[in-house]
């Protein structure tokens, strides 16, 4: 939390809106991951030790669960793995949603982007030909992966994390 609180204060001249997004999304990939690893050692320990003092048999069904466990988290890392490879590609190639619009494409528009309702501020021009401002597409691009006006598919990355939030999921294990 604490390194999200410094991504987010630092200025953006240094670090834009959109590049931040990705940051958020880098950090809490490994974040993930940490949260994966961490109760390893804690429960590894309470298996292995739940038959110490009994007999043969709990002993070895401790054996056997701490078997099943870790054959668990090593499914839950490779698939964490394939995430955390192409959320890797993404925050490399840092793949864009379109061009920046010419003065004459805004003005035929009106010079108004149809989500904000306000004057255009970095004006993009998407490949079904809609214009709208960068920091709306990019926050619309972090939830959906279509065009706002005519659905075409635009976005085809990751977009997991990308505005700062985390898993809400419970880990048990």
């Amino acid at each position: 939390m604490g390194l999200k609180c410094l991504i987010l204060l630092v200025p953006s001249f240094i670090t834009p809106f959109k590049s931040k997004g990705y940051w958020y999304m880098l950090l809490e990939e490994l974040c993930q991951y940490y949260r994966t690893f961490v109760p390893i050692p804690v429960w590894f320990r309470y298996l292995i030790s739940y038959g110490e003092f009994g007999n043969v048999t709990r002993r070895s069904l401790g054996i056997l669960l701490a078997f099943l466990y870790l054959i668990l988290k090593l499914l839950d890392f490779f698939g964490h793995l394939r995430n955390f490879r192409r959320v890797l590609r993404t925050f490399f190639t840092r793949p864009s949603y379109g061009v920046a619009a010419s003065k004459r494409q805004c003005s035929d528009v009106d010079n108004i982007c149809s989500i904000c309702q306000a004057e255009f501020q970095k004006p993009i021009l998407l490949i079904c030909q809609h214009i709208f401002c960068e920091e709306c597409i990019t926050l619309w691009f972090n939830r959906e992966k279509t065009c706002p006006l005519c659905r075409t598919v635009i976005s085809d990355h990751i977009n997991k994390w990308k505005d700062g939030t985390t898993s809400s999921h419970l880990q048990i294990y």
